[in-house]
């Protein structure tokens, strides 16, 4: 089967194109102030509305040849996916609720309602038998992130809190912010070639509502003249550079509670002999995102010059971006769709892609725009699923979760085979390496493949027993060092070598234990001198 990679360059050409094109504004057209339009957008604080995103994959066909069925099947069912969002409350930031579904392929189709506050979310999925939950704190965080450990560590009470910025007031500097920004960023976006406007009436949430239409689309040719355009406007502009920066620096200059609500040092306040003025720090920014404006435009030019094989190859008028925005008389976006789609009509270059083509649609429709907005909130029982307990569990575990009936249990299970384990040691391994004693035996150590496989091992110090107990085939086996006899399940059955302490390691025979728990074995020469153990089961 072939084997397919994105080269950096085309993948990074191309985030840096659609990323561009996502946040375009344009002069004004028909009355139509695009550029207060696109502030507006990102002012919202709260709103009522629904979403939808939309992957489609053209699979090569040509690539099936040699795909196990199960992966083809697998291929096929994300190749055609769909994220739809209803009754999405925004109250602020932190504040949502929301019910969707993730529909794949034609048919399967799961349900899930989320419910999310600054301190907790809770998302009740269609086929779980319960809740899942998630600690949205600063210690729920770390705690999930592995560093709860933090925790422990001595406080410095002599140390005043930092006071903390409430809502509003970082609601207000944000606002204050995006303008400055935006009198650069925004103001110098160009006009799309092919862009109309047009008065229309929509319906929003039901209700017919008289808005501006526009329309604009581009090819990858044209894409690709936006962006130099855009860039070559940003580098023009030193002027309002230096305008937004120091807008940007008055800001922070004149909010203190920034710096100590984020427990660092203020730069603009008074230094010693050897610290930069405000002035000097002013300067040395806006050089830097000049030269780094400067320099990005160099990188377009020089791509033109030496590659441009590379830029045809993407922006081809195979490649196009449309998009709709409804825009109402308060200049706020009620209703927009965004749609990629590159199907190429040549032939690809080799290892590029692994499929013929594809489209993205994005949607969305909104209401009650900085209005007031109460969201549902979330709230935990003691029956809920933390995801900190469901990180730490093994597949089939996660499973019992789910009702075997449900869509969502056959996708788990089989389609993601998330009950699947898989076990491997490499030749070079010196931490509890598998050992092949004479006799060409392979032994695995004991303890670390039982754990990983999600059992338990205990040792009893009256017996001198070793206990293996695996929860997923409720298997319990019985063993003892320098015995080479085993109780399964209450059968006694000899092994083909005896259980043997290694530098304070218990070693057992790799085929007896596999046998044993449902698991297969085996050997994979990578090369002359790097072999592969591994140890998988279904279960």
């Amino acid at each position: 089967m072939r084997k397919f990679t994105v080269r950096p360059s085309k993948l990074m050409i191309l985030l840096l194109a659609f990323t561009l094109v996502f946040v375009a504004g344009c002069q004004a057209i028909s009355n139509l102030d695009f550029n207060t339009v696109l502030k507006n957008a990102m002012k919202v604080t709260s709103s009522e509305s629904k979403q939808s995103v939309e992957l489609k994959l053209l699979l090569d066909e040509s690539l099936y040849e040699g795909i196990p069925e199960e992966e083809l099947a697998l291929m096929k069912l994300v190749s055609n996916l769909k994220l739809q969002l209803d009754n999405i409350k925004a109250q602020d930031s932190s504040h949502v609720s929301l019910d969707g579904s993730l529909i794949l392929g034609n048919a399967a189709s799961i349900k899930f309602n989320l419910k999310m506050s600054d301190t907790l979310a809770v998302l009740e999925l269609e086929g779980a038998k319960q809740p899942f939950t998630l600690d949205l704190t600063s210690e729920g965080l770390l705690g999930l992130a592995g560093l709860s450990d933090f925790e422990d560590l001595p406080v410095d009470d002599s140390t005043e809190a930092a006071p903390a910025l409430d809502e509003a007031a970082l609601t207000a500097l944000g606002h204050q912010l995006l303008d400055t920004v935006g009198s650069f960023v925004i103001d110098n976006l160009p006009n799309p070639e092919r862009i109309e406007v047009k008065p229309v009436n929509e319906p929003i949430n039901g209700t017919s509502t008289s808005m501006m239409h526009v329309h604009f689309d581009l090819n990858g040719p044209e894409l690709w003249t936006w962006v130099k355009k855009y860039v070559d406007a940003l580098v023009a502009d030193r002027a309002g550079l230096d305008k937004m920066v120091a807008g940007v620096f008055e800001i922070l200059k004149t909010n203190p509670d920034i710096w100590n609500a984020a427990g660092t040092i203020n730069p603009f306040e008074e230094g010693g002999l050897d610290t930069q003025s405000p002035e000097e720090i002013l300067k040395e920014t806006t050089d830097g995102l000049a030269m780094l404006l400067t320099e990005l435009q160099g990188e377009l030019q020089l791509m033109e010059e030496e590659d441009q094989e590379t830029l045809d190859e993407i922006f081809t008028k195979d490649l196009t971006v449309k998009a709709d925005v409804y825009v109402d008389n308060k200049l706020d976006i009620r209703k927009q769709s965004f749609e990629v789609s590159y199907v190429p009509s040549g032939e690809l270059e080799y290892d590029v892609i692994p499929f013929k083509g594809l489209s993205i649609k994005l949607e969305s429709e909104s209401w009650n725009v900085n209005g007031t907005v109460k969201a549902d909130a979330p709230v935990a029982s003691k029956s809920d699923l933390s995801v900190e307990k469901l990180m730490d569990m093994q597949g089939y575990q996660i499973l019992k979760h789910f009702d075997d009936k449900s869509v969502a249990y056959d996708l788990l299970k089989n389609k993601l085979h998330i009950n699947k384990q898989n076990i491997t040691w490499y030749s070079y391994e010196y931490y509890n390496p598998v050992i092949v004693t004479a006799n060409h035996i392979t032994l695995v150590p004991l303890r670390d493949t039982v754990e990983q496989l999600g059992g338990k091992l205990t040792y009893d110090a009256k017996t001198k027993n070793l206990k293996i107990v695996d929860e997923a085939t409720n298997t319990t086996i019985t063993i003892k060092n320098g015995s080479d006899t085993a109780v399964v399940n209450g059968k006694t059955v000899k092994w083909s070598f005896p259980a043997t302490v290694i530098d304070g390691v218990t070693y057992v025979p790799a085929r007896n234990l596999a046998t044993a728990l449902k698991a297969k074995i085996g050997w994979t020469d990578l090369s002359d001198d790097m072999r592969i153990f591994t140890l998988d089961r279904e279960v």
